[in-house]
């Protein structure tokens, strides 16, 4: 069958980066090398906006000032309205992830694999998720936070949440892929069909940044929402159990105050 040998060696492919340096104790694939190109060019962009927009920032905005307040604005107001006193923290944190998923899909219209399409980076980015959520949790609350683990289903909840969030993104980013080859398939099979040079074009060009536009916004925007979730749901206050009257003459004693009054 090496028709089907075939297509499941391409699938593997697509599921699994390829090795650029394999040294036995030293292994990197296509997805690392992505990584750190969305990296240094998140850095770069970072650094012109710092030299450029932001130092000279106008009473009477630009354009380009404008949107930046407006992207600011919009993971610093998620984070206040879902993290109260943490939006100082969280805000940056799912700004940066959301920068980073976004470019790193975006990759892709370059002609290189996806940075998040790697499993090792997806289950970096929960982790870093999980250790916000559990360190606010903490820090908001305390000791009172270890009542939470006593109910062992909430253990087994929170150990879930890195595995969920990590086949979550791994599979959208794998599915989106996936949409990404069957448009390509689509594309030359309407050129073999029709071999009209502009048609093909057109399609490849409106089609391919379309989808892959759409797919890193949607994934960049669930993963910060989830994570500000999780992040709300630590903080929250546990309820104070009310006191229990300890005997009947007590009891007795507050309904006639209660009656008096």
């Amino acid at each position: 069958m090496p028709e089907e040998e075939n297509i499941f060696a391409e699938l593997n492919d697509k599921v699994f980066p390829r090795k650029v340096i394999d040294l036995g104790w030293l292994t990197i694939n296509e997805s690392v090398i992505s990584g750190f190109i969305v990296v240094a060019v998140i850095l770069l962009v970072a650094l012109i906006l710092r030299l450029t927009i932001i130092r000279k920032w106008k009473t009477t905005p630009t354009g380009g000032q404008m949107f930046l307040e407006w992207l600011v604005s919009f993971f610093d107001k998620s984070a206040d309205e879902m993290t109260e006193r943490y939006s100082g923290l969280m805000g940056p944190y799912t700004f940066g992830a959301a920068a980073y998923i976004c470019c790193g899909v975006l990759i892709e219209l370059f002609g290189l694999r996806p940075a998040i399409a790697d499993l090792g980076a997806c289950i970096a980015l929960a982790l870093c998720s999980f250790l916000f959520i559990h360190t606010l949790g903490f820090c908001k609350n305390k000791g009172r936070r270890l009542l939470h683990y006593v109910n062992p289903i909430n253990i087994i909840t929170d150990l879930a949440v890195p595995v969920s969030m990590t086949f979550r993104l791994f599979g959208s980013i794998l599915s989106g892929m996936v949409i990404m080859e069957m448009v390509y398939i689509l594309v030359i099979t309407l050129f073999e069909m029709m071999p009209v040079l502009g048609v093909t074009v057109i399609l490849a060009a409106v089609l391919t940044p379309l989808f892959t536009l759409f797919h890193a916004f949607i994934q960049s925007y669930v993963f910060a929402s989830l994570t500000l979730t999780f992040v709300q749901e630590a903080i929250e206050t546990p309820p104070r159990k009310p006191k229990r009257v300890k005997n009947k003459k007590s009891a007795r004693v507050g309904v006639a105050d209660g009656k008096a009054a």
